[in-house]
């Protein structure tokens, strides 16, 4: 449990240095963005997630260096290949912008050997065990694309991504401890909540660093891989429930809206939409909310629904 807690910390502080180090920075050379609901001129720092990622890896790197031989080595390093390409993939559409159809694609590549590592094992999917090696090669790679992708749609507001990446991870680490005790999973997971939290630092309300997609993939890709390490792939669904709605509300649209809304003098949210294509665009137009009480709404519905997901494992 103290490598745990050394990766966490590790990671925490990893991660907030960098953020750090990127707010001073990354506006100089040009890798900013607007704050669309705040008063007046204000960009601040993009592609955050680097952040996050390098106090992954780090905390990673430390439990790997301290890990004993029970570990299945191959399968953990794939797991990571396809967390940190899904990273890649984000940072290089936060640099250049890819076509939305490749960056939906990309992902499954650097999770192909991932699939093939999990071949050998069965995975079970709402009380339904699969057996089948080939169908498995195929499926956990288009889980790791959705989950990465998925991330990705539901994002726009001040910690709105990080705060759900948060709440995911913990009720996963929760989950796993209630299952059996420690597992491959917590190897993932905790890195990514102690990055996670590190970054969270500069991009709460008001937020000085934006995550960017590279934050968004990669946390989407990190959360599904722990989730299919551990044997919680349904859980994982569920707690994906929110993001899942987002997708078919973009798809509704055809991926071409945006969750921002405008602001009136007093910084309540106005509605610019006609049509609702996210879960943002619905709580504008329902409540009279600022923007960090849109992203605590989010929150309290991720968080109930991770307390709904470790009682139903507990008494079902």
């Amino acid at each position: 449990m103290l490598d745990m807690w050394l990766s966490i910390t590790g990671a925490f502080f990893v991660a907030l240095v960098v953020s750090r180090w990127q707010i001073l920075k990354f506006p100089k050379a040009g890798i900013d963005g607007k704050d669309m609901h705040k008063h007046g001129r204000n960009f601040v720092a993009e592609m955050g997630g680097l952040a996050a990622i390098i106090g992954f890896i780090v905390g990673t790197s430390i439990l790997l260096g301290r890990a004993g031989e029970g570990i299945d080595t191959a399968l953990f390093l794939t797991a990571i290949i396809a967390i940190i390409g899904a990273g890649f993939i984000g940072m290089v559409d936060d640099i250049v912008s890819i076509r939305q159809k490749t960056k939906a694609f990309l992902p499954y590549i650097f999770a192909l050997p991932f699939g093939i590592q999990m071949m050998n094992q069965n995975v079970t999917i709402f009380s339904y065990e699969i057996s089948y090696s080939y169908f498995i090669l195929l499926a956990v790679p288009f889980g790791v694309t959705c989950a990465a992708n998925a991330s990705n749609m539901l994002e726009g507001f001040n910690g709105l991504g990080a705060g759900l990446s948060s709440i995911c991870s913990i009720t996963l680490i929760i989950l796993i401890y209630l299952k059996n005790g420690p597992g491959y999973g917590l190897y993932i997971l905790f890195p990514l909540l102690g990055a996670t939290l590190g970054f969270s630092v500069f991009n709460l309300y008001p937020s000085r660093i934006f995550p960017g997609d590279t934050f968004t993939l990669f946390s989407g890709a990190a959360l599904s891989s722990a989730a299919i390490i551990s044997g919680l792939i349904t859980p994982g669904i569920i707690l994906f429930v929110p993001m899942i709605v987002e997708f078919f509300l973009k798809f509704r649209g055809g991926f071409q809206a945006e969750n921002f809304a405008d602001m009136d003098e007093e910084k309540y949210l106005i509605s610019v939409h006609d049509k609702t294509e996210s879960i943002t665009h619905l709580i504008v137009k329902k409540f009279k909310v600022k923007e960090w009480q849109l992203v605590a709404l989010v929150w309290l519905m991720e968080g109930l629904l991770g307390a709904a997901v470790i009682i139903g494992y507990v008494y079902l």
